[in-house]
């Protein structure tokens, strides 16, 4: 198995945003690698903190899935080459464990990455490029992302970008009022539940719908406007928070110029890959703009905190992805167990697996496998 990863840790928003897709994009994309000959399953891994491709097949596929990367993100190949980061067999299931369970994330322990992770490899399954590899890798991945949530304190009191953002909002004082558009989206849900627990804010909300997911009391609890209106609400508040997936600006400068009458400071928080907000509103008097890379400082103090759950993490990853590789390595000598004339059982088999490590395992089934050859 391959990896080729643009993350957070090695590039910036302005880039990874380059590589931001909606799901039919996405599709195309994965057939367009699978096409290749060279490659025999696909799963494509979006977020706003990373681009990531895991696929199967031979050395040679890793240049040319590059290649058909930067061609859908309309991107010169050697603009985006210093951000490509690539692992290899081992290293790329280590990584996708690392991923999954959110030791990778800008926030470590965050709980978006575990259904993104999910819902990746779901959309890989109905879209018919996976088999078995990617399979029981991602199936592992995910289950051991939940151990490790359940065994370890790593997503205990979490903290995501969201939580961040809605904690930057409470700080502007008493009775703020925050607007936030993209409330219906998975972020912008966070960032609405963050701030309700907070006492003394004022939200309103754009909504496609009024299934906020509050039930019958969202009413009572903030107010909700129309997406279309959102700038006539924008000069009231104190706080902007967007966070849609829309390929658009959802706040641009010069409508912004148009609706602000009343002078006072007003914090905009875009939490968007690509971007939300224009950057150039800062023209106007007592706006301030923040991005998600704004968050990635505020998080290294977070990720402090949870260095300890990160080792205990880390342990739970060694075992798993040990079984995991026996797994593997044990079905793909089945093929061959017929014909290694050996009388091995079946029961002793299993035995090996258990005692020994994938390393060792590995290396007794592959001198089953010449057995007979060389006998």
């Amino acid at each position: 198995m391959f990896c080729i990863s643009i993350s957070h840790k090695n590039a910036g928003a302005e880039i990874r945003e380059k590589l931001v897709f909606t799901s039919e994009i996405q599709r195309e994309l994965m057939t367009d690698i699978c096409s290749l000959g060279k490659v025999t399953q696909c799963v494509f891994l979006c977020t706003c903190n990373r681009t990531e491709v895991y696929f199967c097949g031979n050395s040679g596929s890793v240049e040319e899935v590059k290649h058909i990367l930067a061609k859908y993100s309309k991107t010169d190949e050697t603009v985006l080459a210093p951000y490509f980061r690539q692992y290899h067999g081992d290293k790329a299931i280590h990584h996708l464990f690392e991923v999954a369970c959110g030791i990778d994330s800008m926030v470590i322990g965050e709980d978006e990455i575990l259904g993104q992770t999910k819902n990746a490899y779901t959309a890989a399954k109905e879209w018919g490029t996976v088999s078995y590899e990617l399979n029981i890798i991602f199936q592992s991945a995910i289950a051991c992302a939940k151990k490790i949530k359940t065994e370890t304190a790593l997503s205990k009191t979490s903290v995501s970008i969201a939580t961040l953002a809605a904690n930057e909002a409470k700080k502007l004082g008493e009775n703020v009022n925050v607007l936030v558009i993209g409330a219906t989206g998975k972020t912008g849900m966070t960032v609405l539940k963050n701030l309700l627990s907070y006492k003394n804010v004022n939200i309103t909300a754009t909504l496609r719908s009024h299934n906020t997911g509050f039930g019958t009391a969202a009413d009572s609890l903030f107010k909700t406007a129309d997406y279309t209106d959102r700038y006539s609400f924008t000069n009231e508040a104190d706080c902007v928070i967007s966070a849609t997936s829309s390929p658009h600006y959802t706040i641009t400068l010069n409508r912004l110029k148009e609706s602000l009458i009343h002078k006072k400071d007003r914090l905009f928080i875009d939490l968007a890959v690509p971007a939300d907000i224009e950057e150039n509103i800062t023209q106007l008097e007592g706006v301030k703009r923040i991005g998600i890379d704004y968050f990635e400082k505020l998080a290294q103090e977070n990720n402090a905190l949870k260095l300890d759950s990160v080792d205990a993490a880390e342990q739970i990853i060694e075992e798993e992805t040990d079984t995991l590789k026996k797994d593997i390595a044990f079905h793909n000598y089945l093929p061959f167990r017929e014909n290694t004339g050996t009388e091995i059982s079946e029961k002793l088999l299993y035995q090996l697996k258990s005692e020994l490590d994938s390393s060792q395992f590995a290396a007794v089934l592959e001198v089953l496998k010449n057995y007979k050859e060389h006998s």
